[in-house]
């Protein structure tokens, strides 16, 4: 790695931090945290005030010497933002951080490297940021650990003696693990250690981080629209609360009565949104709203809703009919809308009637769900000014209400509540086992929960769990209690979802249900959650061709069997000529989501280009719409790219932003000495990353920021067989052209003579 010794390693982040709205005077730099301990320190500098695009040189000064230089772009803000770490050989002392440019001193700031305080373990922690306010994700590195042995980490508050976090991670083959933790409301704030302890508890590593105390809440509640219709939707939308705050919004009558009472958890940004689903038959008057916080019942907020009277009745034959209010005699004409059934069991279909738009008047269906959107479509009225729209809720639909909301130029326009009921299910409150085809909906208890799950070999098993009290993850366990796969968030969702899976073998699957991984305390979380266990029909998939396929109500998702082999790399399209907003899934043997992609091809049309396979194996490909009910088809092709063999000699590698990751192969035999020379040709990369695996076994890696011009990375291969070599690029830059061949100055045999 092109550093020297006594340099700080900088890795420039892909987000940068946007702190002033327009640009300073002067640049200016802020450096946070001002102190850290050589070798282990991690800091955060950000530099704002430039022109946009604009390049400089930053320089760290130490003891009136250079050690570390770099050139780098502001982005159209004028910002930069890079983290910086100590590496081994760094001194003690005051370093200066200073930005020029021609020559000339832009900025500066100091920070200072403390003396390391050796406590005799062989792992060492670092976290960054090493101290932030509740809500920041901390990233754990530990490091120096032996390579692929399990550890247990915990992490305890230094006040209270309350153990915020404890898991078990493996470490990967350089003998790191590498976690993200935060704290929420109700963790103890101030200084948290962290111990790492071996399968016998002895303690290898220990560090700490600090935690803020959270601020102040200052709360502000908006309701809109402040005054509505009986049956309209009214969103309540909340600020300045204190990170992951579980608040309760109380809608209480006039005279004191409840009328409904919604929960919600604020985001890490103390931001919160409800959805208030008036009931067609609530009486006219004003109803207040009581914010609080659920664990103490502290109120924080107040606000007012008014109900108006009931407007003249647009079409009394409509069924379910809510109407625009507050038309003027200039303005458009009021529609009505209608829902047919109101309410059904999830599968079913149902058509929303809307009346009384002007001819061709092009409105836009939002349909929403716990506040948030779950599908928008337009829709142009007949020459009578009527629309009809067809909703089929699916088997990955919630139940619940959903709240149809017709909008038009004008505004707001009427909606309607679709109820979606799912079968009757059974509550779990000890292990018992399902089939297939059911669906169980279960109550955690001490945090976790546990589903046996009935299960025969050669079944493809899709497990699909949601909760929405708390972010759910799932473990699956074979029949002999070893675990197959894990699952926290999948399709960019936070629901999880394990397989198709193939089963193996037949007997009983254990799936456990717990919180997702975070910094929660050891107090018990509570939540209902719904686990839906069901077998798919999977389809082979031929390469090099196109493929027809139709999706709609009844097959929202297809499967197919992918069968690669080791340096395969694929390029997967789809092509539905604009008729569909598709999705793709990529799956691995073991039911875990190894890729996914929405709008990465043509128009909203799903694409992954370049996968790359280091082992040979059988994937599943699941092709879906963004809304999960879409009728339409389309093509789908499957083409293997070209894969470079490097006993035909060097190869040319462009990657770029458009294609990060490409790769090359060779056979090699056991204990051979081999040389990967990468020549630079033009460009150059923030971050490449090379690695080398062997049927998924990394046999070498190697990481550096910036390219030299010639870079010979050496290794002994540990076994035979073929190896695939990958190189990654990470950033926002130029792109790099790289010639990479191979040398094989030995072999065992010639070592031995």
């Amino acid at each position: 790695m092109p550093y020297s010794t006594r340099a700080l390693f900088c890795i420039l982040l892909l987000s940068l931090f946007a702190l002033f709205s327009a640009a300073q005077d002067a640049p200016a730099i802020s450096i946070t945290p001002e102190t850290g301990e050589v070798e282990t320190a991690l800091i955060m500098i950000e530099i704002s005030g430039l022109e946009a695009q604009t390049t400089v040189t930053i320089e760290f000064v130490f003891a009136d010497e250079v050690v570390f230089s770099s050139e780098e772009t502001s982005d159209d803000d004028g910002q930069i933002s890079f983290q910086a770490g100590s590496t081994e050989g760094d001194l003690p002392g005051a370093y200066t951080v200073q930005v020029l440019r021609d020559g000339e001193v832009l900025a500066s700031a100091e920070f200072e490297l403390t003396a390391r305080q050796d406590d005799g373990l062989p792992g060492q922690v670092s976290v960054s940021p090493a101290q932030g306010p509740i809500g920041t994700v901390h990233t754990v590195a530990i490091t120096a650990l032996e390579p692929q042995t399990q550890y247990t980490v915990a992490i305890t508050a230094d006040e209270t003696l309350i153990v915020g976090y404890r898991r078990q991670h493996t470490s990967d083959d350089d003998g790191a693990i590498e976690i993200e933790v935060f704290a929420e409301v109700g963790d103890s704030p101030g200084p948290q250690a962290i111990a790492v302890r071996d399968d016998e508890g002895e303690l290898v590593a220990q560090g700490e981080f600090t935690i803020d105390a959270p601020p102040e809440r200052d709360v502000a509640v908006v309701v809109q629209p402040p005054a509505a219709q009986a049956g309209q939707a009214i969103e309540i939308q909340l600020t300045g609360l204190a990170p992951f705050d579980h608040i309760s919004a109380v809608i209480m009558s006039a005279d004191g009565e409840p009328v409904e009472t919604l929960t919600a958890r604020a985001s890490n940004a103390g931001e919160a949104t409800l959805t208030f689903a008036s009931s067609d038959d609530l009486p006219p008057g004003a109803y207040s709203i009581d914010i609080r916080v659920i664990d103490t019942d502290e109120a924080l907020a107040s606000a007012t809703l008014e109900i108006l009277a009931e407007a003249p009745a647009a079409d009394e034959e409509a069924p379910n009919e809510q109407t625009e209010s507050n038309d003027t005699d200039d303005g458009p004409a009021v529609a009505s809308a209608g829902i047919e059934p109101q309410s059904a069991l999830i599968g079913s279909s149902h058509v929303i009637t809307v009346r009384d738009l002007a001819p061709d008047e092009t409105v836009t269906f939002n349909v929403t769900f716990e506040g948030k959107s779950v599908y928008r479509t337009e829709k142009t009225a007949d020459d009578v000014g009527m629309i009809r729209l067809e909703l089929v809720t699916t088997a990955g639909d919630k139940a619940g209400d959903y709240i149809v909301s017709v909008m038009r130029e004008a505004g707001a326009g009427p909606s309607v509540t679709l109820t979606a009921i799912r079968e009757a299910a059974s509550d779990i409150s000890s292990p018992l086992v399902a089939s297939p085809g059911e669906v169980i909906r279960g109550q955690l208890i001490n945090g976790s929960a546990a589903l046996d799950i009935a299960a025969q070999a050669g079944q493809y098993l899709l497990i699909e769990v949601s909760a929405d009290d708390f972010d759910p993850a799932a473990t699956l366990y074979d029949p002999d209690g070893f675990a197959i796969t894990f699952s926290d968030d999948s399709r960019l969702r936070k629901d999880p979802s394990i397989g198709p899976l193939r089963v193996t073998e037949s007997g009983q699957y254990a799936l456990e249900v717990s919180p997702s991984p975070s910094m929660n305390s050891r107090r018990v979380i509570e939540g209902e959650f719904t686990v839906t266990v069901r077998t798919v029909s999977v389809a082979s998939i031929a390469y090099d061709g196109e493929i027809d396929f139709a999706l709609n109500a009844d097959a929202p998702t297809i499967y197919y069997e992918l069968p690669v082999e080791t340096g395969d790399s694929l390029t997967i399209s789809i092509d539905s000529g604009g008729e569909l907003d598709t999705m793709m899934q990529l799956i691995a043997p073991d039911g875990f989501e190894l890729a996914f992609d929405d709008d990465g091809g043509a128009g909203f049309d799903a694409e992954f280009s370049n996968l790359i396979f280091d082992r040979t194996a059988t994937y599943i490909l699941a092709l879906t719409t963004f809304s999960g009910d879409a009728s339409g088809s389309g093509t789908i092709r499957v083409t293997r790219n070209p894969v470079r063999a490097l006993e035909d000699g060097a190869t040319i590698i462009n990657l770029s932003d458009k294609l990060i990751r490409d790769l090359v192969i060779f056979d090699a035999v056991a204990d051979e000495m081999l040389i990967l020379n990468l020549e630079k040709l033009d460009g150059d990369v923030e971050d490449l990353f090379v690695t080398a695996t062997m049927e998924g076994m990394e046999v070498m890696s190697y990481s550096t920021m910036g390219v030299p011009d010639d870079l010979p990375l050496a290794f002994v291969m540990p076994m035979s067989g073929r190896v695939v070599v990958t190189l990654e690029k990470f950033g926002q830059d130029d792109g790099i052209s790289l010639s990479v061949s191979l040398e094989r100055p030995c072999t065992s045999a010639d070592r031995e003579h």
